[in-house]
């Protein structure tokens, strides 16, 4: 079987699939999801609903929505109490539209609501004090099954609960998601307006605050010294490698790849990475930058900075934990059921090989254990499709994109928490930059800002997890974007520049946890750069110099 997922198989029959555009604007999401998905990962991305689910909680104006167009995803924010295809109103008529919506008001009672009961900082507190360890004690318990020692009727509850771990994962994932991005759109509109700060110096008051994000480097670094076989070395692979590096179950997960950890440790090692030294440099920036602002504020705007600086303090960490405990250790546990149901349906000749599991969906599989019978045709069907989708890729875009309405009529609630979300939005995204193209000969690319520095090394170039054992320590890892899953690679890498994300996406946030120079948000540095070019990647300035 042919592992590439995006690739075509060119043995498979293609089985056309039909284009449904809904109404509204709709933009291929390029950067969590590059490529279509495999009936079983489609079954279990909850992320649709998780979102939409978490925008009504917090009594947002929008109305996110996930969906597949022809194979591929396509995401749309529309307007709450409109046809999603609406034009934008004038700024003073949208309080009015809003009242006479059901949903509106709804919305509207429910944001005053969450503004007068500091409700996004409740979320952030019930996150560290009960999800989080929920979460690492359900995770901890189905890594540890055995899952070869269950019958038939045991590994199918064992899905079963694997399952429901992904989907409430997805929705854990958006609510917390959403906390974090309003106390981080709170504390940067007050740094703008009373400091007249830019995002490469509000980013310094929360350096080094990601602990996630560096927790695998450190402790895979504290196992120097030992060798690839002790148990020291198994059980951080058990516990580390537990982790999808995409959101396609069909791809192997962080642990499953030979001999991957074993030279991420040599080659961190082989550039000297020293997390102690990093820690106390980026704490050092953070002191510095609060004292600086402090020294610019008096009475309520200090008190207001200081208020929103500990309530993002504690809501920052979110942003990388929550990914792990919410998606790519769920998934990875998915995956994991998923291939020993394969082995058995194969085994009573249900399905051909124990990959085709990935062409039936998740109750389909469920189904095919508990009955017996015969999946075959559903599979090539599926697969079918699934060759049909990669080999048919749709535009960038569908429908006609219209701009935000002015915020300045709302009430005070709802104008702050729609701003701060359409700033943070806006240096998450990067949605303008990350979609343009550059001139393929050019020798010096734009981006934005990702991670302070600069650094000079030889182009390599990541389209997927599986090219992981192409990079060797020093060079410059060029990629579309980034997981969070992928940190482990970063002590070894020299610089940072990808095609897409803003200055608060995971690449330019994990960059900077490690102090790695990164330019990201290119448009197209993965068309214009190839394996072993030697470039200057400048962070500050957002730029990389092509010098052969």
């Amino acid at each position: 079987m042919d592992n590439s997922w995006g690739s075509v198989d060119a043995a498979v029959e293609l089985v056309p699939i039909e284009v449904r555009v809904p109404p509204g604007y709709w933009r291929r999401d390029d950067t969590h999801l590059p490529l279509p998905l495999t009936p079983l990962s489609a079954s279990v991305m909850d992320s649709d609903a998780g979102f939409g689910a978490a925008c009504a909680e917090f009594g947002l104006l929008v109305v996110p929505r996930i969906t597949e167009i022809g194979g591929w995803w396509y995401t749309s924010m529309q307007p709450v109490g409109a046809p999603p295809d609406a034009r934008t109103p004038p700024g003073w008529l949208l309080p009015w539209l809003l009242r006479l919506s059901g949903e509106g008001r709804k919305r509207m009672r429910r944001s005053r609501e969450v503004a007068r009961t500091g409700f996004a900082e409740q979320v952030v507190t019930e996150w560290h004090v009960e999800t989080l360890p929920g979460y690492e004690r359900r995770i901890s318990a189905l890594r540890d099954t055995d899952l070869t020692t269950l019958d038939i009727e045991d590994l199918a509850r064992h899905l079963e609960a694997v399952r429901q771990l992904t989907s409430d994962g997805w929705h854990t994932h958006f609510r917390t998601n959403v906390a974090h991005l309003l106390a981080l759109g709170e504390l940067s509109a007050l740094c703008r307006g009373l400091l007249g700060w830019g995002q490469p110096q509000i980013q310094r008051l929360f350096a080094g605050l990601s602990f996630r994000s560096t927790e695998p480097a450190r402790k895979l670094r504290a196992l120097a010294g030992t060798t690839e076989n002790s148990l020291e070395f198994n059980e951080f692979a058990h516990v580390y490698g537990c982790r999808s590096m995409t959101m396609e179950l069909a791809d192997p997960t962080l642990g499953e790849v030979p001999g991957l950890l074993w030279s991420l440790l040599r080659d961190r090692q082989a550039k000297g990475y020293h997390p102690e030294e990093d820690s106390i440099e980026l704490q050092r920036q953070r002191e510095e930058a609060a004292a600086e602002a402090r020294a610019e504020l008096r009475d309520k705007d200090l008190a207001s900075f200081d208020a929103a600086l500990d309530r993002m303090t504690r809501a920052y960490p979110i942003r990388e934990d929550n990914v792990f405990f919410t998606l790519d250790a769920p998934n990875a546990l998915c995956r994991y059921a998923a291939l020993e149901a394969g082995e058995r349906l194969a085994g009573r000749g249900q399905i051909d090989a124990t990959e085709d599991v990935f062409f039936l969906r998740v109750e389909e599989v469920l189904a095919a254990l508990r009955d017996g019978e015969d999946r075959r045709a559903v599979v090539t069907a599926n697969r079918g499709r699934h060759e049909w989708a990669l080999a048919n890729p749709g535009p960038r875009a569908y429908g006609r994109e219209a701009q935000p309405p002015s915020t300045r009529w709302l009430r005070e609630d709802l104008r702050v928490t729609m701003e701060s979300m359409l700033l943070v939005a806006d240096h998450v995204l990067a949605m303008d930059q990350s979609n343009r193209t550059q001139p393929v000969t050019s020798k010096k690319l734009t981006g934005v800002p990702g991670a302070p520095g600069r650094y000079r090394g030889p182009v390599r170039m990541i389209t997927s997890e599986r090219d992981f054992d192409r990079f060797a320590a020093g060079d410059v890892l060029v990629c579309r974007s980034t997981r969070p899953s992928w940190s482990v690679l970063f002590p070894a890498v020299g610089a940072i520049v990808t095609d897409a994300g803003g200055a608060l996406s995971h690449p330019a946030i994990i960059a900077r946890e490690y102090r790695i120079p990164a330019v990201v948000a290119t448009g197209s540095a993965t068309s214009c750069l190839r394996d072993g070019q030697i470039v200057t990647v400048h962070g500050d300035r957002g730029i990389v110099e092509v010098e052969s």
